[in-house]
C-alpha cells in the first residue's frame, strides 16, 4: 500500500455516533466531495467502480448487447421532438454556445440513441439490436443529499434494445430481467425486484431492482405469501371484507389512536374532521390546468392488523393512487384551500372502506354548511347546487399501504413495506420514442403483403398521437434499462456498514484481501502475498526477488511447494494487498476495518511460535477469526472469499 494512494481521513470520526456509509466512504479514502451533489472518486472507490463496470459488461455480452459510447450533450430540439423537453425541464441542465445552440447535458439518452439508430436501421434484417453504454449523467438536483444517491453528476449504465415486433421485445424484455437477476445475484446480498411505474420515462410496462435500506427514498411492498412485489407508487390496495367491518365497529378515537411517527400523514395540513362521532380527513387538490378541485375523502383511523388486539392507528393517504385517478393532478400543490373558482369541476373521490351512512351524511352535512368548497359559481356570480358540477367515486382505496395490510394479489394479510434504494430499472418503451422520432424500418415482405400495419399509438409529451408509417414500414419496439453504478457504492456501503467500519462483498471489494504484518516480519509478509497473488504455485514465491531468502520466506517456499499438490486451488488469482505502511499493528487494524476488506490475513505472534509458519485470518462479515497455516491458506481464503 505504500505505492498506492489511499488517503484515509478527511473528516473528524465522532466517537459518540455511529457514522452513516457515507462518512466512511469519505474518511476510508473512496471519495471526496468537490461542489453541491458533486464528487470525485479516488483510487480506492474507482476500483470499486470499474469492478462494477467489468461485472455489467461480462452480463451485457451475454445477451448479445454492444457497447456504445454516446456524448453526453443532447440538443433541445430532440428533446422537444420526442416531447420530453417541457416536462422534464426544470432537472436540465442546459447552454447554448456562440451560434446560440441550444444544447443540454443529458440526464438520459433515448432521444439521442433512437436519433442514432433511425440513421443506421433500414431493414428488419437489421433486428433485433442491443447496444449499452457506462457514461456520466447530468440532472439539476435541486437539493443533493446522501453523498452518491441524489447526485448531480452520476455514472449510470443503460442499455436500449430495438425489435421487429412487440412480441419479440416483451421476450426481449424478458431477457434483460434475467440477465439483471443474474448481475445483482453476483453481490450475494439480498435485494428486491418490483413493479414499477415507468414515470417520465414512458412505456407500458417497468420493474425496478432495489436493495433494503434505511437510506431509501422508495417505499417496496412486498408479500410473502405469493412474493408479489411493486413500488407504492404503483401498488392499489386490496379490497377486503375484513377492511371494510373495521370502521363499523367505531370507538372514541382518544381511547387508542397509535402516535407512531410512521403513520403520520404526508401531508401535514390534512386535519382530522368528526361527523357523528366519525373521524375522517379530507385533502383538498387541484389539477395542473387548474379547472377541476379534487376531494380525497377517507377514514382518520383504521384497526392495525399486525397487532392481538388490533389497535387503532392513523391514517395516511396514499396520493400515488390519487395521481393514477387523475393524471391531470398537481401532486405539488400539497393541501388547496378549495374555494371554486368560475366554471371550475368538484370531483370527490371516497375510500372504499367509508360505509355508505357515512357518504349519505356527509354529503347532508356539506350541504347544510355550503362550505365555498362546495360551491360553484356561473359566469353571472350566481351560487348554484354543488350538485349540479360534481362528480364522485367512492370505490379507492385512498389509504397508504402499511405492513400487515391485505395484498392486492392473493388478498393475505401478508404485506411487508420495506424502505429501499433504486438500483436499476428496466422499461419496454413500446414506440414511445420510435414513433415521435420516426425510427422506422422495413418489414419482412412476407407481413407487407399481409396487408398495411394497424396504426401505432405513442405518447408524446402530455398528449396522445396516432402515428402512421408509410406503406411497408413498422417502427421499431423499444427498452431501456438502466443501472445507477454510482448508487450501487453507495447502496451496498449502507447495507453492509458496521460499527467497525465498511463491508464490501467480494465481486465489488477494491482488495479481497488485505495482508497485515507484525514489525520484524515484512518479508514474511511479502511472500504470503507472493502466495496469494499468484496463479502457478511453483514460481509464485520468487515474483519479488529484491527480497532476501530469509528463514520466515523459507518457510513459505517451503509450504508453497507443499500446497502446490493439489490441496488448493492453484488457477485462481486473489485480489491482494500488502499493508507495508510505517505505522503501527493496532493503526493499521483499525484502517483496514475501515475501508471493509472481505478478508484480512495477520502475519503477526503466531509466525513463528508455531510451525511451519502460521498467519491469523479474519472476516469480520461471517465472524471468522481463526489460525491457519501457510499450507493451507490459499484454500482457506478462497473458500471465505467464496461466501461472500
Amino acid at each position: 500500500m505504500s505505492a498506492f494512494w489511499a488517503p484515509t481521513g478527511g473528516i473528524a470520526h465522532n466517537d459518540d455516533l455511529q457514522e452513516d456509509s457515507h462518512s466512511l466512504l469519505i474518511r476510508g479514502g473512496f471519495v471526496r466531495q468537490s461542489h453541491s451533489g458533486i464528487f470525485q472518486l479516488l483510487p480506492l472507490g474507482l476500483r470499486i467502480q470499474e469492478k462494477i463496470e467489468k461485472l455489467l459488461d461480462k452480463h451485457m455480452a451475454k445477451i448479445g448487447a454492444s457497447k456504445v459510447s454516446l456524448s453526453v450533450f443532447s440538443t433541445e430540439n430532440l428533446w422537444e421532438e420526442s416531447g420530453r423537453l417541457k416536462s422534464g425541464s426544470s432537472e436540465l441542465f442546459r447552454l447554448q454556445d456562440r451560434k446560440e445552440t441550444r444544447f443540454l447535458l443529458s440526464p438520459t439518452h433515448e432521444e439521442e440513441i433512437t436519433s442514432l439508430v433511425r440513421e443506421i436501421v433500414q431493414s428488419y434484417k437489421e433486428l433485433p439490436l442491443r447496444l449499452y453504454q457506462i457514461t456520466r449523467k447530468y440532472r439539476d438536483e435541486p437539493r443533493p443529499r446522501q453523498g452518491l444517491l441524489r447526485t448531480r453528476e452520476f455514472l449510470m449504465k443503460d442499455l436500449y434494445t430495438f425489435d421487429a415486433t412487440k412480441e419479440k421485445a416483451l421476450e426481449t424484455y424478458e431477457t434483460v430481467r434475467r440477465a439483471y437477476s443474474a448481475f445483482f445475484d453476483e453481490f450475494k446480498i439480498p435485494y428486491l425486484k418490483a413493479e414499477a411505474d415507468s414515470g417520465n420515462i414512458g412505456g407500458s410496462l417497468s420493474h425496478e431492482y432495489h436493495l433494503p435500506s434505511q437510506k431509501g427514498e422508495d417505499n417496496i411492498i412486498s408479500c410473502s405469501s405469493c412474493l408479489y412485489a411493486a413500488n407504492e407508487e404503483t401498488v392499489m390496495g386490496a379490497h377486503t371484507s375484513t377492511a371494510s367491518k373495521t370502521l363499523s365497529h367505531y370507538t372514541d378515537p382518544s381511547n387508542s389512536i397509535s402516535s407512531d411517527d410512521s403513520h403520520q400523514n404526508s401531508y401535514p395540513s390534512v386535519e382530522t374532521h368528526f361527523l357523528d362521532n366519525f373521524p375522517y380527513k379530507r385533502w383538498i387538490g387541484v389539477s395542473k390546468d387548474r379547472a377541476t378541485i379534487f376531494a380525497a375523502i377517507y377514514p382518520a383511523e383504521i384497526e392495525d392488523l399486525t397487532l392481538p388486539n388490533r389497535p387503532r392507528r392513523k391514517t395516511q393517504l396514499n396520493p400515488y393512487v390519487l395521481k393514477k385517478l387523475s393524471n391531470d393532478l398537481d401532486l405539488s400543490v400539497e393541501h388547496h384551500p378549495g374555494d371554486l373558482e368560475a366554471n371550475q369541476v368538484y370531483r370527490e373521490f371516497f375510500d372504499y372502506r367509508l360505509p355508505q351512512s357515512f357518504i349519505n351524511a356527509y354529503h347532508i352535512e356539506q350541504g347544510r354548511q355550503t362550505p365555498r368548497s362546495s360551491l360553484t359559481r356561473g359566469k353571472d356570480d350566481k351560487i348554484t347546487k354543488p350538485e349540479e358540477k360534481r362528480r364522485r367515486d367512492d370505490n379507492f382505496d385512498l389509504i397508504k399501504i402499511c405492513s400487515g395490510d391485505a395484498c392486492p394479489k392473493c388478498s393475505q394479510n401478508t404485506l411487508q413495506v420495506q424502505r429501499a434504494v433504486e438500483l436499476g430499472h428496466t422499461f419496454h418503451l413500446g414506440t414511445r420514442y420510435s414513433g415521435p422520432l420516426n425510427a422506422t424500418f422495413a418489414i419482412d415482405p412476407a407481413i407487407n403483403a399481409a396487408g398495411k400495419p394497424k396504426p401505432e399509438v405513442s405518447s408524446n409529451g402530455d398528449d396522445d398521437h396516432e402515428f402512421f408509417p408509410p406503406q411497408g414500414q413498422a417502427y421499431m419496439q423499444m427498452g431501456c434499462h438502466g443501472i445507477g453504478v454510482s448508487r450501487i457504492i453507495a447502496a451496498v456501503a449502507s447495507s453492509l456498514v458496521d460499527a467497525q467500519g465498511l463491508n464490501w462483498p467480494r465481486v465489488i471489494a477494491p482488495f479481497e484481501t488485505i495482508i497485515i504484518p507484525a514489525k520484524g516480519l515484512e518479508s514474511a509478509a511479502v511472500q504470503v502475498y507472493d502466495l496469494l497473488r499468484s496463479v502457478s504455485l511453483d514460481h509464485g514465491h520468487g515474483s519479488n526477488s529484491e527480497h532476501s531468502q530469509t528463514d520466515d520466506s523459507a518457510i513459505v517456499a517451503t509450504s508453497t511447494g507443499t500446497a502446490a499438490s493439489g490441496t488448493v486451488n492453484a488457477t485462481s488469482r486473489i485480489d491482494v494487498i500488502l499493508d507495508d505502511r510505517d505505522k503501527d499493528l493496532a493503526w493499521k487494524f483499525k484502517d483496514a476495518d475501515l475501508i471493509g476488506y472481505p478478508v484480512m490475513v495477520i502475519v503477526g505472534r503466531t509466525w513463528r511460535s508455531k510451525s511451519p509458519g502460521v498467519v491469523e485470518v479474519q472476516c469480520r462479515r461471517l465472524g471468522v477469526r481463526k489460525e491457519v497455516s501457510v499450507r493451507e491458506l490459499r484454500m482457506v481464503v478462497t473458500g471465505l472469499l467464496d461466501r461472500l
